[in-house]
């Protein structure tokens, strides 16, 4: 019983593994790792920071966090960016993005091509969402599938999290986390800078005056 426990546990992370897009990362499973570093390890100026917002709402409390990581940014020399995903139009992964890989990811009709590039130019790249049925939304989640061409490319980045929930458990939270945590794992040598989980925010613009507005922007000042 025991065996087939460990066997069943095994089999489960090694399909998570192999959800990243590679066949043989089942087999490698110890480089799907994610680094963290209180300071940053692309010493450079005028970084070029780029936010990634699946909030479906401007003026949300997501929205507000990432307008202060921005002031913060700004504030210490950082060129930044904030694409409100909503704003474009990004279609659900097909069977033929798998073909399209590389230059040939420029291929897709939508804005995905023109967004994905500016993720690989990025130094800097900062994942936005509102906890939504414990997990990212829907809008995110579809763009992050269809980086799916080019997600090779994007290496060496330092990421940042911003995450909003209603509940007042930080362990809702956490679920957001994980899922920017599950794509960020699967790109070459990522280092994790920090995050804000903002708990306890149902109503619209209650992040505005709150501790979690400070925390964003204090990270923003450390890119």
């Amino acid at each position: 019983m025991k065996k087939a426990i460990i066997y069943m546990v095994v089999s489960l992370l090694a399909g998570a593994f192999t959800s990243c897009g590679d066949k043989q990362a089942g087999k490698n499973a110890e480089r799907y790792h994610i680094n963290f570093s209180e300071t940053t390890t692309v010493p450079k100026e005028n970084k070029y920071v780029l936010i990634v917002s699946g909030s479906p709402r401007k003026g949300g409390n997501t929205d507000l966090l990432c307008d202060a990581f921005a002031r913060g940014a700004e504030e210490v020399g950082g060129r930044v960016e904030k694409i409100f995903l909503a704003d474009y139009r990004i279609d659900y992964f097909s069977e033929t993005d798998e073909q399209r890989v590389g230059n040939r990811a420029n291929e897709a009709e939508d804005d995905v091509p023109m967004l994905v590039d500016k993720m690989v130019q990025a130094d800097v790249i900062v994942l936005a969402s509102p906890v939504y049925y414990m997990n990212i939304t829907g809008q995110l989640k579809t763009f992050i599938d269809r980086t799916f061409g080019r997600y090779r490319e994007m290496k060496d980045k330092e990421f940042f999290y911003l995450t909003a929930c209603a509940d007042p458990e930080e362990s809702t939270a956490d679920w957001a986390i994980n899922g920017f945590r599950g794509f960020v794992m699967c790109l070459p040598n990522p280092t994790e800078r920090g995050m804000v989980k903002a708990i306890g925010m149902g109503r619209k613009g209650a992040v505005k005056g709150s501790r979690y507005e400070d925390e964003a922007y204090n990270l923003g000042k450390h890119i």
